[in-house]
């Protein structure tokens, strides 16, 4: 049987990640270990942590960085995998007990190369035909998960229990070890701090590399997550919004080069972002601050 390890990147959100763990620690098949990335400086949190995870049924393995990057924390963690998937997850999720169990029935299947986790409450149903006008979604690709020239992600409208996807969400997702390192891939680290889109980047990828190989990468109705989006800590939202811009640019750059298609893409995009945001009275201000160029 294959084995799992868990990568779990973590800072000053203790009480999350003690939540993430004991659901984990509930699972009807345990992973080999649950490697966790603390980034945290307090040295009473990083005390208070690793006594928790000693006192764990689950076999946990604490590592620390001083530098706050979730980009080199996912680095540092795979250092020291040793099973033959890795789910990489944040510290806010919740997983079911059979979780696990169908992760390994699905990756059975040999042609399986990468598994999005799929987060709890998943509306199928809802269609934005402004994401289709403003280029942040594919109209050609609409039924399976997929990445705009616009360096959006996107999720199929409906879900089934194997739906194609060319990319994976931070929160909950599993690879194959021996791919990463066979296609010597790596979580950016020009992504720095919070990292907005590491994870369509890295992702996207693997899917390419993936895809040449003539492996699937696909979401299953099968593997439903909660992904609980704490509030115990997070980065100022004016910061966040610069980073969302910024990093989308330089990605569109890595992946796509000088075409003009998808700087056009990246551009249209961003102003339908305002629109929406002037529209709902969401930091609209910040938005066309950071599209403009002026300073943080």
């Amino acid at each position: 049987m294959q084995t799992i390890s868990i990568v779990i990147p973590t800072m000053n959100r203790l009480e999350s990640l003690k939540r993430t763990i004991l659901y984990i620690a509930q699972s009807t098949v345990l992973p080999l270990e649950v490697i966790v990335v603390d980034q945290s400086s307090d040295n009473t949190e990083i005390e208070a942590t690793k006594e928790f995870l000693e006192k764990q049924s689950v076999n946990c393995k604490y590592v620390h960085n001083d530098e706050p990057s979730l980009t080199k924390a996912r680095n540092t963690g795979m250092l020291y995998v040793h099973g033959d998937l890795v789910i990489q997850m944040d510290d806010d999720v919740d997983v079911k007990p059979d979780t696990l169990s169908s992760i390994l029935n699905i990756f059975s299947n040999e042609k399986i190369a990468m598994l999005a986790g799929v987060n709890e409450g998943f509306n199928s149903k809802h269609r934005s035909l402004i994401g289709f006008l403003f280029w942040k979604k594919n109209w050609r690709k609409r039924n399976i998960g997929h990445v705009v020239k616009s360096m959006y992600g996107r999720f199929p409208e409906y879900i089934t229990k194997e739906t194609s996807t060319e990319w994976a969400m931070g929160f909950f997702s599993v690879y194959r070890v021996a791919l990463i390192r066979k296609w010597n891939l790596k979580w950016d680290e020009n992504l720095t701090s919070y990292a907005y889109a590491e994870d369509l980047d890295f992702s996207y990828s693997y899917f390419k590399k993936a895809k040449n190989e003539g492996l699937k990468c696909i979401m299953s109705s099968l593997v439903i997550v909660k992904h609980n989006v704490t509030q115990e800590w997070r980065i100022p939202s004016r910061k966040h919004t610069y980073m969302i811009i910024n990093n989308r640019h330089y990605l569109r750059r890595k992946h796509f080069g000088n075409s003009p298609l998808s700087k056009i893409a990246v551009c249209w995009a961003d102003w339908g972002e305002y629109l929406r945001r002037l529209l709902k009275n969401e930091a609209a201000k910040d938005w066309k601050d950071a599209m403009t160029g002026n300073p943080l």
